[in-house]
């Protein structure tokens, strides 16, 4: 048990054995501190989405990041965790009856949910060719990732919904209810209305991304630098990126400096050479402490999920690192999003995907060392002047849409990927991104016999 209450400091200090009980044990979901105004500005929002306002959406963007990264109030294994580490994963939101959260009573979890997986991303291109869905492990970086759900979003997957169009209430949270959902529909039924219920303006969801520090010695770490430090440009996976920095665990800071400002010329060679037998194509130009990164000790369990994930070989004592996360917010219909990914020091060639810019002086360590690039319309101007020309835009994550799994990922944009989220028959991805889908009525992707999840690739995965 490593949650910390003042009740069991003072029976340390005092000497005082205590019993583990469900009311120490305890790590309650918070929402972001509403001084962050997320959730209460839909129409600001969608007026700058229509005037092409990107600077200000960018700045909303960023103070959605600071408010996740926001102190939770709950102190985790010595560290207070932020905000979004407090939420509930997938595991507890679609939660089964027998399942030790509903056992221990509603939303108060031992520790924080890190339920590790492989990214369903990798899997899309099979799925899209009607092929069976790779167990391979998905790269030798072998990043994973898991959900988080705000509050007000895991409230909404768990509640019974009325649905338009349909009589009675509906759960989500399973795919047998969706299946349900998706046969009761009334012949004839639009495209347009073959959905679940919205989910409220306050929800958010999260793709958090890790990967692993050692405990000891230093872990070469691959760091993106755009399509053109790869030995793939068109699949730029991490671990074809040509640079890496040396993760030193026994150090502190918030400084990336060269690496031989730091290491002797054996050190750097010594890593190159670990570099190489880990199947990554770096080498290593600088170096950082840990703390540049968001970070925490696995426990045993936490390590055997990861490593059971990708085949990562974690151990107790390692850290998880942060890597990348997307984050989806419900403050607008077709969702807001953006995401954030690892960038150290100066942005990468280009900005692409996205960059450090607008990011607010306030943001404080380790959170400011995190580039992103926002998607708030799959085209740019959204609605275009007389005689304006539109460009799809492009937004995706280094570590996730990067894999050889994902059609076309180094072009792809979060609204028409996640437009398609659903169950029933019809296409599970989009072949490419050279167009925009037409929401929701374009034939080829909205059918007669699908059923959308409100953009929620969550819900559309939901367990059986």
């Amino acid at each position: 048990m490593r949650v910390h209450s003042s009740t069991a400091t003072l029976a340390v200090l005092l000497g005082i054995g205590l019993m583990p009980t469900a009311a120490m044990a305890q790590i309650v979901p918070v929402d972001i501190p509403a001084s962050y105004a997320i959730g209460t500005q839909g129409a600001t929002l969608q007026g700058w989405v229509t005037n092409n306002n990107q600077d200000q959406l960018r700045q909303h963007s960023w103070t959605v990041w600071a408010g996740l990264n926001a102190a939770s109030g709950t102190t985790y294994d010595g560290k207070e965790l932020p905000v979004w580490e407090t939420w509930l994963g997938t595991e507890e939101v679609f939660a089964t009856p027998q399942s030790k959260l509903t056992a221990s009573g509603g939303d108060k979890m031992a520790e924080p949910a890190r339920h590790f997986r492989r990214p369903h991303q990798f899997a899309h291109l099979a799925l899209l060719r009607g092929n069976a869905l790779p167990n391979d492990p998905a790269s030798s970086t072998q990043v994973v990732s898991f959900n988080k759900f705000s509050p007000a979003a895991a409230k909404f997957i768990r509640s019974p919904q009325y649905i338009a169009g349909l009589q009675g209430t509906y759960e989500v949270n399973s795919q047998t209810a969706l299946n349900k959902i998706n046969a009761a529909w009334p012949s004839g039924t639009p495209t347009e209305n073959r959905s679940i219920s919205e989910f409220p303006v306050e929800a958010l969801e999260l793709k958090p991304v890790m990967s692993v520090v050692k405990a000891s010695g230093l872990t070469p770490m691959p760091l993106w630098q755009g399509p053109a430090q790869s030995t793939d440009a068109k699949n730029p996976t991490p671990e074809t990126w040509k640079v890496c920095v040396a993760i030193d665990p026994a150090a502190t800071g918030d400084e990336i400096i060269p690496a031989g400002k730091k290491l002797s010329k054996e050190q750097i060679a010594a890593l190159d050479a670990s570099a190489k037998a880990a199947k990554l194509s770096c080498t290593v130009q600088y170096y950082a402490p840990v703390t540049v990164l968001y970070n925490f000790k696995l426990t045993e369990e936490e390590a055997q999920s990861l490593s059971k994930a990708q085949q990562v070989k974690a151990a107790a004592g390692d850290y998880g690192v942060l890597v990348a996360m997307h984050v989806n917010t419900k403050e607008v219909p077709f969702w807001a999003w953006q995401t954030f990914y690892w960038q150290p020091g100066a942005d990468t060639p280009n900005k692409y995907p996205g960059s450090k810019q607008g990011q607010p002086a306030s943001l404080p360590a380790p959170y400011r060392n995190y580039a992103m690039c926002t998607n708030y319309s799959q085209q740019v101007p959204a609605v275009a002047a007389s005689g304006q020309k539109q460009k799809m835009d492009v937004c995706f994550n280094p570590y996730l849409e990067t894999d050889p799994g994902i059609p076309d990922g180094i072009q792809s944009n979060c609204i028409s990927c996640h437009a398609l989220a659903g169950v029933g028959k019809g296409p599970t991805y989009p072949a490419n991104y050279k167009q925009p889908i037409n929401l929701f009525a374009d034939k080829q992707y909205f059918t007669d016999q699908a059923t959308r999840a409100d953009f929620s690739w969550a819900i559309a995965d939901a367990p059986k």
